[in-house]
Order: C-alpha cells, then structure tokens, then sequence
C-alpha cells in the first residue's frame, strides 16, 4: 500500500462538520477501543497532522472484511507494530459476523495483512456470533487480549480473554471474564474500553457504558489482579438503580457542553504524574444529527479527571469519512500516534486512519481543586469562528447563570445556560444555531453573561 499524502489539522473549529442522522451508529460501530465541563482547567495545544485516506481500508472482494474494518489495537512489539482489528463481510444487522484479524507495520501507515486472516472467529455460545478485539497486552512472551462477544443488543453484555505467542492462534477461556451491569444499571451495555497493566498493581480497565438506546453513554473503571477477576468501580455515596453497583468516573459534560450527550472509547497512556486520556464525546446540535470528535483529559489516580478546558482536541472530520471513533493511542519517538475509525455517509461502513501530534506541543496548567477569587466571562476562541466556538467562565461561588446570545439588534437567538452551576472553571460551546436549531447567517454577535451582581458581554463574529 502507497503512503498516502499527509495533511495538517490544526486543533481548532473553523473546519467542516458534517452531521450523522441515523438513530444509533450501528453494532459494528459501537464496540472496541480507543484511544465534559468540569471545575477544573487544562490548557493545552494539540495539532495533530492525519492521512487523507486510510491506512486500512475495506478488504478485498470476497475477503472476510471487504464490507468493513474497524477497532483497530495496536501494541509496539521490538521494531513492528502489531495490530488487531474487527472486520466483516456483511452488514452486522443484515446477518453478518464479526471476526478479528491481524496485520503488521514497520510506519503505522502501510499495514500487511496476514493472509490466513482471520485469527479469530465466534465459537462459544456467549460469543453470540461476533467478536471483536477490545485491548492487546503484551506481558512477557504472552500476548494477552480481551474481546467483545455476546451481541444480544447493539452493543456487547460480556467480554472475553484469550492468550497467544504469535498472535495468531489464540487460546480463549470458556466463559467471559467482565460482565455488564445488571437491567437498568447505567453500564447494562458496555464496549469501546482500554486496558493498561501498572506496575506492581495489576490492571485497569476503563470501558463504556449505556443503560440501551438512548441513554447517555459514559466511561467506568474496573480493576484487577490478574486480568481475569475484575472489581468496578463503585461510589459508595450513589444512589439509585442506575449506581447502585458501579459508576462512571468520566460523565458527559454540562448543558451546553460539546459532549454532554455521550463520552465513550477510552485510550489511556500512563504519564510521569498519573494517567492521560482521549476519548469520543457527542452532542446534538439540532434536529439533523449528532456530531462526534475527540477531547482529551487528565488524571492522577484515574478515577478523578480533569478535561481539558477548550476541548475537543480533534474537531473535524477526516477528508474519507463522517463520525470520528478514536482507536488506539500511543506515545513513540516525541509524538502521540492515533490510529481511529471512521464511518461512511451512511454510518455502518468503517475504514481506518492515522494521525500524529508532536507530544513538545502540550503544555499543562492543572486548576484541579482550586476555586477562582473573582467572576470572569474570558473571550470566544476560536473567534471569528465557524461552526463552533468555546466560551469560558469562572465563578467564584454557587450561582445562578444566564449565558444568552443576542444579534446586534438585540434580539435574543439562543440562551446557552439557564440555572445554578457550582463555583469552577467552566465552559460552554455556541455551535452558530439559534434556539430552534436553525442555522444564523454570519454576523456580529453579543453574549452576555450574568451570575449573582455580575455581567459582561463578549463579541463573536461568525464567519461561514
């Protein structure tokens, strides 16, 4: 495979979105791994430079994976990087199967196929027909994988383990090794999860859940000795069916955040202070569709996180694709690669691409815990914007919030926030559309905030 021509992204909003409109994204689409407003600051700069086409397309006609190839995880074993995918034939919810295969690169750009693919295929009657891979250790000599099976819904209820010293023939025990929460919890569902064994403390596993379509999808941790016997996470201070045995240590953001409809697909690096994090977030914009990217977030014992204060770090979609599924992340020679998955137009087909940020570019103010000493509306960045634009707050005490968004005739297009909100560092995103939805031409604009005896305005100027 040719190296395709390199583009370069840089981490802000004035680029195209496209919208996704179809009820969920399919089966296929919603399992694997990758690799928000909260009182708390991160800055940060990203750039990211990505294929303009993919480093593993569709296979072959007639292939196993000719109707799509996806989830990919990826390890560095010596000189070779290694990855492991799902692919299948037919369209899941047409009556197709899910199958793993493997290929190899020495660039992360041009991947071989290994042509006894594929490596694994649905055999235990939990595997529901389909499996997926989920998370590849490499521990010793012993490659150790957990995948995704049982496919009674669009996502999976059961996760199961498997060793191998090639990679290519895997032994898998009989019985799934991490189960979904029970009917009604918040994690009923799960998928799209991330694996990293700590020194001398086993495993964590941070991994997605919903309660069924439609509910808000959010990230857990479980943890484990061994890698079979997992304990979640559970506050003990929740309440209610949804916590009752487990909770999300990622939720969605706020009102008016750009993920407060869903944040998913956990990738965890280690760092020198505790954990870093990319993730998938949505939101609704209007009536159309979803729009999905990639934020990013910071922990020390990765339970608490703090998200970075002008995410998303990746808001545009590839040049190929609709739907950004962040897969596998990895931190090599001074830069963090992103190898990810896109959908088509229609939102069942994936491919996957590749992307590289220069890890010199990321710099670090960590707010965690602190309280701002005074009221503060900061400008709109990007601005002039197009579509979106992130406008950041701090509130000194519990209050009472009004962010609204006036043209210059002072006519009221949209109210952003409404309501009392903590004391933090805040943010919240205007996306150019008015109250119902609809798309405003490009002009001047004037939010104003008021919080207790405070009030400022900002200009933003929209520009399509």
């Amino acid at each position: 495979m040719e190296d395709p021509t390199i583009r370069r992204v840089h981490s802000n909003p004035n680029q195209r979105h496209y919208t996704y409109t179809t009820k969920s994204i399919s089966r296929f689409a919603m399992l694997g791994i990758i690799f928000v407003l909260a009182p708390a600051s991160v800055c940060a700069q990203f750039e990211w430079t990505h294929t303009n086409q993919p480093v593993l397309g569709y296979g072959s006609d007639g292939q196993w994976d000719n109707y799509s190839a996806g989830f990919p995880v990826v390890i560095k074993d010596g000189d070779t990087l290694r990855m492991w995918y799902g692919g299948s034939d037919v369209d899941i919810d047409a009556g197709g199967t899910a199958n793993i295969g493997y290929a190899f690169s020495l660039d992360g750009i041009s991947w071989n196929r290994y042509p006894g693919n594929p490596v694994m295929s649905a055999e235990l009657v939990w595997e529901g027909g389909h499996v997926y891979p989920t998370a590849v250790i490499k521990d010793g000599d012993i490659l150790k994988m957990w995948y995704a099976g049982s496919i009674s819904t669009s996502w999976p209820v059961a996760i199961g383990y498997a060793t191998s010293v090639d990679g290519i023939n895997w032994n898998r025990r009989p019985d799934p090794v991490f189960q979904a929460g029970p009917s009604q919890a918040w994690d009923s569902e799960i998928g799209f999860m991330n694996i990293i064994k700590d020194a001398g403390s086993g495993y964590k596993m941070w991994y997605s859940g919903r309660a069924g379509y439609p509910s808000l999808i959010q990230i857990g941790l479980a943890t484990s000795i061994d890698g079979i016997h997992w304990a979640k996470y559970d506050n003990a201070t929740t309440t209610g069916t949804l916590y009752a045995e487990s909770d999300p240590v990622l939720k969605v953001g706020g009102s008016g955040a750009w993920d407060y409809q869903r944040v998913f697909g956990p990738a965890v690096l280690p760092t020198d202070t505790g954990y870093e994090m990319w993730y998938a977030g949505a939101w609704y914009p209007s009536d159309a569709g979803s729009i999905q990217v990639v934020g990013y977030a910071t922990s020390a014992d990765g339970i608490s996180w703090t998200k970075w204060l002008d995410n998303p770090v990746i808001r545009s979609y590839p040049e190929w694709g609709h739907y950004y599924i962040t897969g596998t992340a990895l931190k090599l020679g001074g830069f963090y690669h992103l190898w990810y998955m896109s959908l088509n137009s229609e939102g069942k087909r994936m491919r996957i691409g590749y992307a590289t940020s220069d890890t010199s570019l990321i710099a670090i103010e960590d707010h965690s815990g602190l309280t701002p000493s005074t009221f503060s509306l900061h400008p709109a960045y990007p601005n002039p914007f197009n579509p979106m634009s992130t406008i950041r707050y701090d509130l000194p005490q519990t209050s009472n919030v009004s962010l609204i968004v006036y043209d210059i005739l002072g006519r009221e297009i949209t109210r952003l926030l409404e309501g009392y909100i903590e004391p933090g560092y805040h943010q919240a995103q205007w996306d150019g559309k008015d109250q119902s939805g609809r798309s405003i031409p490009s002009g001047i604009y004037i939010a104003r905030m008021t919080a207790s005896e405070y009030t400022k305005s900002i200009k933003m100027v929209l520009l399509k």
